[in-house]
């Protein structure tokens, strides 16, 4: 599949400034379809490869995703690669794992909260409680009727995020889940890095609200591309906020193969 026509100024012009610019991507929904089990969620084929490629050519190169290092680190096998987890609570760094030091202390209520949703909600047939070691997450998505069980799960979710001390309940596609309570989202993790290696332009990709503070977080650079990737679930917003929509992770690699080809070596 080519490339949108729309789009081939924006990628010869980040190309032509790949030793300032970086390329911050999602994972679920962006690099790797949306499946009804998010345990068996993988990057399309060639994701990691196309990923390295990008890093020996771009100054900063990241997938940055609300699930656990460990589990993008699996699917994608990528080097020189940043892999940043959790919304930016932890990060590998090399061949080490960086942890905001302020969330190690709430694992004791992350594990209890668990324990707690999936007990209570057991009788909701279908949810699938997802613990992330520093987050947990409720998935809706192989559940027959999605209103009934958000409507019984989210005062129940709530309720035990307040009572177990954790930070309020974000929402997503079927998702609901619960982090330590820190500020920080993936926007944040961007504007660190822009700020790290003084980038000058930079593409952000994603398909969901959670994707949103990264589209804000590449304002004021000299170069920003904010591509969504759609789907029949995408939120409003995040489409009106793109500079480009692709329509689906397929998509999104052949801009990402266009964005190497458009740098030089």
């Amino acid at each position: 599949m080519t490339v949108a026509t729309s789009v081939d100024n924006d990628v010869r012009a980040l190309g032509a400034m790949a030793s300032r610019a970086g390329i911050f991507c999602d994972f679920d929904g962006s690099l790797a379809p949306i499946v009804p089990d998010p345990a068996k969620a993988r990057a399309v084929r060639g994701a990691g490869r196309v990923l390295e490629r990008l890093a020996r050519r771009y100054a900063a190169v990241a997938v940055v995703s609300g699930r656990p290092v460990s589990f993008l680190a699996k699917r994608l096998h990528p080097r020189k690669v940043r892999l940043v987890g959790l919304y930016g609570i932890e990060e590998r760094v090399g061949r080490s794992l960086r942890i905001l030091p302020e969330v190690s202390a709430a694992r004791v209520a992350i594990d209890r909260a668990a324990e707690r949703l999936r007990a209570e909600l057991a009788d909701v047939q279908g949810i699938f409680v997802e613990h992330k070691g520093l987050a947990v997450s409720v998935h809706f998505r192989r559940v027959r009727d999605r209103d009934a069980a958000l409507k019984r799960a989210i005062p129940v979710v709530e309720r035990i995020a307040r009572e177990e001390g954790l930070a309020s309940v974000t929402r997503g596609r079927l998702v609901l889940e619960i982090s330590p309570p820190v500020q920080v989202d993936k926007g944040d993790v961007v504007r660190r890095v822009i700020e790290e290696k003084k980038l000058a332009g930079a593409l952000v990709v994603g398909d969901d609200v959670g994707d949103l503070p990264t589209f804000r977080a590449v304002d004021g650079l000299e170069l920003a591309i904010r591509v969504a990737v759609a789907s029949d679930e995408s939120p409003p917003d995040l489409i009106a906020a793109a500079d480009h929509v692709v329509g689906g992770p397929i998509e999104l690699m052949d801009l990402l193969k266009s964005l190497v080809d458009a740098s030089r070596p």
